[in-house]
């Protein structure tokens, strides 16, 4: 019996950590037009090259410096911009860090549930299982909030 109240414990888990990004796109999409500027601006930056990832706290780094770039770019003065932008990048910070919460609790209740299976080779297994997990989870709520899954609905009420 414990091993199916710890799989609910990951099922819950998982959720905690899956729908705060969909909720969290949904609400960010709210902020259409100042995304298309930004988008713009971004286009005409230059991008920083991926091989910094070999160094992570230089592409953060160097990542961060191109944003504010950008921000400073589309907010070009105009104080209504400064606050849409503000309250873009808080609401992007809070939902962040809600799904990471939730993802770190999801990690420790599958690990706690993996023990109870006894699995041969168990933590490579259960490191695979998190990544799949973890893939699934960004993946359904940017699909969900994407023009083809919107497409699909609407065909479905046309029927």
């Amino acid at each position: 019996m414990d091993i199916f109240i710890d799989f609910f414990e990951v099922l819950g888990e998982w959720l905690l950590f899956t729908f705060p990004i969909y909720q969290g796109l949904i609400e960010l999409y709210d902020y259409e037009h100042f995304l298309e500027d930004f988008s713009q601006s971004s286009q005409l930056s230059g991008k920083i090259s991926p091989w910094y990832w070999l160094l992570p706290p230089v592409k953060i780094y160097l990542e961060k410096q191109r944003a504010l770039k950008i921000l400073k770019h589309v907010i070009n003065g105009d104080e209504n911009q400064f606050r849409t932008a503000m309250s873009f990048l808080d609401k992007a910070t809070a939902w962040y860090f809600v799904s990471l919460g939730g993802w770190l609790n999801f990690v420790s209740a599958f690990y706690s549930w993996s023990e109870h299976l006894h699995w041969q080779h168990g933590e490579i297994i259960v490191l695979i299982l998190v990544l799949c997990a973890t893939a699934t989870g960004i993946y359904l709520p940017i699909y969900r909030v994407g023009a083809h899954h919107q497409k699909v609905i609407l065909e479905k009420f046309r029927r």
